[in-house]
């Protein structure tokens, strides 16, 4: 976690510095977390809170462009098809961490202090635990909301995303602790969403 939050200041400090009208939204909210099948069985993500920043930058007047980091920490659950005796219904804790850059758009313009958008992006996935091995994905992100401002410098941003990590061929997920353990495989990754709610607070002119 100490890393990616170096890395996010990192990335976000020069962009901070030199862009204007800059909007820094920290958010938190409620991520479906989506189901995996295998061959061997089937692996549920826990739905649970989810929290995150985004950073949207002005391009043009009616389109950001948003860095956005969004984690949740829920359970994970592995049970076995009949068939496989050989597995065990486990248990663990996992993390799913979103690294996204896309757009925001305005569905019109509009000096109104209410503006519903539309926004896309793309980016990576990291699903990460301490009871099987690190997954990262390609994934997507597809979202509707409403920024409303109460003044020139803040704001709240509601939005609804659907989340996308994709598969481009077979993977396999190694489900135990030390030597003990099970490879399965998957060709389809979970579909997961949110709905979250975020402070805006605008730097620079």
């Amino acid at each position: 976690m100490k890393r990616i939050k170096l890395l996010l200041l990192t990335a976000l400090f020069p962009i901070l510095v030199f862009s204007q009208g800059v909007e820094i939204v920290p958010f938190a909210g409620y991520m479906f977390g989506g189901s995996i099948d295998y061959y061997e069985g089937k692996l549920k993500i826990e739905n649970g809170m989810d929290y995150g920043i985004s950073v949207l930058i002005p391009v043009q007047y009616l389109v950001d462009v948003e860095i956005n980091y969004t984690r949740m920490d829920s359970k994970a659950s592995f049970s076995p098809y009949f068939g496989y005796p050989n597995l065990s219904y486990r248990e663990a804790t996992v993390a799913t961490n979103y690294f996204q850059v896309g757009a925001i758009s305005k569905f019109y313009n509009s000096d109104s202090k209410v503006t519903p958008f539309g926004s896309v992006s793309l980016g990576a996935t990291w699903f990460t635990s301490s009871e099987f091995s690190d997954v990262w994905r390609f994934s997507a992100a597809l979202g509707l909301g409403v920024k409303i401002m109460f003044s020139e410098r803040i704001g709240i941003m509601l939005r609804g995303r659907l989340l996308m990590p994709m598969l481009f061929g077979g993977t396999s997920l190694y489900f135990g602790t030390g030597g003990a353990g099970a490879g399965v495989n998957a060709f389809i990754a979970p579909l997961q969403g949110d709905f979250n709610g975020g402070l805006i607070i605008k730097i620079g002119n």
